[in-house]
């Protein structure tokens, strides 16, 4: 077994991919990286495997410089997004074939072939080919194949991101016991915030050239790094406004929507914000922290007014879009609530858990130096 360490790797074609990109996977660590889709993702992964070449950095695999070693002796395992399967081969034969390569018994194969098969239940379709099976199953079989393979890394490229809702939310569950995974450094790869949050012990987020961001996933969560990093976690995302520092007689205020929105910060926030003032800011509120105030209701917190342009009822939640002055504003609302096109609404702001990111270079203020 062994951990992943990535130093100052970089690759590009016409721009730069992965600029003097590092980072160290430990033994039994499950890391996620997070990013949109064509940040990078796949390009990483497949530079660890040994797929692309680098233009500059190296790899090591244990103690190992693998930056030069071809890619069947890396001890690395990957699935694809795309499945890579091979076509004449049956559900059974895919899965068994790195088996096969190191030339177990029979009797091994057979019985590892259907323990993963059953766990990612796909034993009923051994006999058939890749495409007499669905997108989802194509996805299972290709996972099977990577983790009867007992690598020292496994290199997880979106696998279960063509899954149905139901088998994706279980194999969440299952990832966290899977003693395959546990065993080894692996580096998965999503652009799904929820599976980053779930599964990760640790995540990166990923933007142009690389990380920007390492950390548990509940301070990179709550503490993006900058309004990028805030936008990739989180669904709906982050409500954003442009918005003013102002000092008055009553003291440091934050001015949003031209006025519309009118609050002084809370707690820690204010003295930062303070050194700021006459200047320009962006603010960021996550729906969840906005709440539809019942009509009447007093409030022990900054409020807004507003309309409704949208209600989604969604089972366990609702998300109602208000529109405030000329922006629009989203909020999660309990699963009873229900909303009609038009109505006015007041929102509540919990102005503790705002994020304040400078409007230059998106940096969060409360982050690091000020």
């Amino acid at each position: 077994m062994a951990r992943l360490v990535l130093d100052e790797i970089c690759k590009g074609w016409d721009f730069p991919v992965l600029d003097r990109l590092s980072l160290t996977v430990e033994e039994g660590e499950f890391f996620v990286i997070v990013g949109p889709s064509g940040i990078g993702k796949t390009t990483l992964l497949r530079c660890v495997a040994g797929l692309e070449r680098l233009d500059a950095g190296r790899v090591f695999i244990g103690d190992r410089d693998a930056t030069t070693i071809k890619p069947y002796r890396r001890g690395v395992a990957m699935t694809f997004e795309s499945y890579a399967l091979y076509p004449h081969l049956s559900v059974y034969e895919n899965i068994a074939s790195p088996l096969r390569a190191r030339r177990l018994p029979k009797a091994t194969i057979d019985q590892t072939v259907a323990s993963v098969a059953s766990l990612l239940k796909i034993d009923h379709l051994l006999d058939r080919r890749p495409h007499e099976v669905s997108g989802g199953q194509k996805q299972r079989t290709a996972l099977g194949r990577t983790l009867v393979a007992k690598p020292d890394i496994f290199l997880l490229d979106e696998p279960i991101s063509h899954l149905d809702a139901k088998i994706r939310h279980e194999l969440r569950r299952q990832f966290h016991t899977l003693e395959e995974l546990r065993r080894v450094a692996t580096l998965y790869v999503t652009h799904d915030y929820s599976e980053a949050l779930s599964l990760g012990d640790r995540i990166g987020v990923m933007g142009k050239g690389g990380l920007i961001q390492v950390g548990s996933p509940r301070d990179v969560f709550e503490n993006p790094a900058d309004l990028f990093a805030a936008r990739v976690l989180g669904q709906p995302s982050i409500n954003e406004f442009q918005a003013m520092i102002e000092r008055d007689a009553n003291g440091i205020h934050v001015s949003v929507a031209d006025g519309a929105i009118r609050f002084p910060p809370a707690g820690p926030h204010a003295s930062v914000l303070g050194r700021r003032q006459d200047m320009g800011i962006s603010v960021g509120m996550r729906p969840q922290h906005l709440s539809v105030l019942p009509e009447g209701a007093e409030a022990n917190r900054p409020t807004v007014t507003g309309s409704v342009d949208v209600y989604e009822a969604l089972g366990a939640t609702g998300v109602l879009i208000a529109k405030v002055g000329d922006q629009q504003m989203t909020v999660i609302t309990p699963p009873e609530a229900h909303y009609q096109t038009g109505e006015p609404v007041r929102i509540a702001l919990d102005r503790d858990h705002f994020l304040y990111f400078d409007r230059g270079d998106g940096r969060n203020l409360m982050v690091g130096p000020h």
